[in-house]
């Protein structure tokens, strides 16, 4: 447990989000109970052949190549830990899967978009309209969504903009268009009074992010339509590519350290084609 205490304080030192860390803390837990298991020497004399093993055991489980090589990741950070605290004399890694399966779209289709947020903005529920809205007119991550505060948001009659605190204490601003500004102007006239000051506040109180997910999930369960914020996310990211925003203002929008993250959002749909070689003529 020393090592694992000390990991943790390292990442939280290093700025990671409450999600990395838990990740990356179960990875190098998994990690550490297999290698006791098998191994009799402790974890100072760990070698590239018992990452070659483990890694083996990884892909012999049920879980898929993404979740695999996110354990990993979790793992190189702990090994990189070791090395940097002189635990391990040799500064060691696995090597991630290569995924050689196509890539696919994340997000809605446009008529999918358009018949979850009409049945949404049918119901007539101001909060509720205003979470679709900032989901898809800004892209924000649910963990932003949810961490809003009334003071990270600016409305006049012609613009608006919210700030931002992403991944890594990461600070960003984003404009709001019309529909943005005008979902949340109307649902803070009706808002609950509180003393508490983040945005979003439910019957008890601050809504959390398994909230958000649940309020998509029921209007997807009316329409037969499978719907996060994280699809929401993809769905505006592919829908800017395809008008032609470059990606560096793309990549700014939705807070991506990498510009190699904002590529993912180039991803080609099968409906592309269609359209693409429909429109030929010889």
């Amino acid at each position: 447990m020393a090592y694992i205490n000390g990991f943790e304080d390292y990442l939280r030192g290093q700025d990671k989000s409450d999600n990395t860390v838990s990740c990356y803390i179960r990875d190098a837990k998994g990690f550490i109970e297999w290698y006791n298991r098998r191994i009799d020497y402790g974890l100072d004399r760990v070698i590239e052949l018992d990452l070659v093993e483990y890694k083996k055991h990884l892909q012999n489980g049920s879980d898929s190549i993404i979740t695999i090589n996110r354990k990993i990741a979790g793992i190189n950070g702990f090994l990189g830990w070791l090395y940097r605290e002189r635990i391990i004399e040799k500064e060691l890694s696995i090597k991630p899967i290569k995924n050689k399966e196509i890539k696919e779209y994340k997000g809605l289709e446009d008529r999918e978009l358009r018949k979850i947020r009409a049945e949404i903005h049918r119901t007539g529920d101001l909060m509720h309209i205003a979470i679709i809205e900032i989901l898809i007119g800004t892209g924000i991550r649910v963990s932003e969504l949810v961490d809003l505060k009334l003071d990270d948001i600016e409305i006049s009659d012609r613009k608006g903009k919210v700030e931002v605190i992403g991944k890594g204490n990461a600070f960003r601003t984003i404009p709001l268009n019309k529909d943005t500004r005008k979902a949340i102007s109307e649902y803070l006239e009706v808002r609950r009074k509180t003393e508490d000051c983040h945005l979003l506040i439910g019957q008890r109180g601050r809504l959390n992010r398994n909230a958000i997910n649940l309020i998509l999930k029921k209007y997807g369960d009316r329409v037969g339509i499978e719907v996060s914020p994280h699809q929401l996310r993809h769905t505006l990211g592919y829908k800017l590519v395809k008008e032609g925003k470059p990606l560096t203002t793309i990549q700014q929008i939705l807070g991506h350290d990498n510009i190699q993250t904002t590529n993912i959002y180039t991803l080609t749909t099968e409906q592309d084609k269609i359209v693409a070689l429909e429109g030929l003529e010889w």
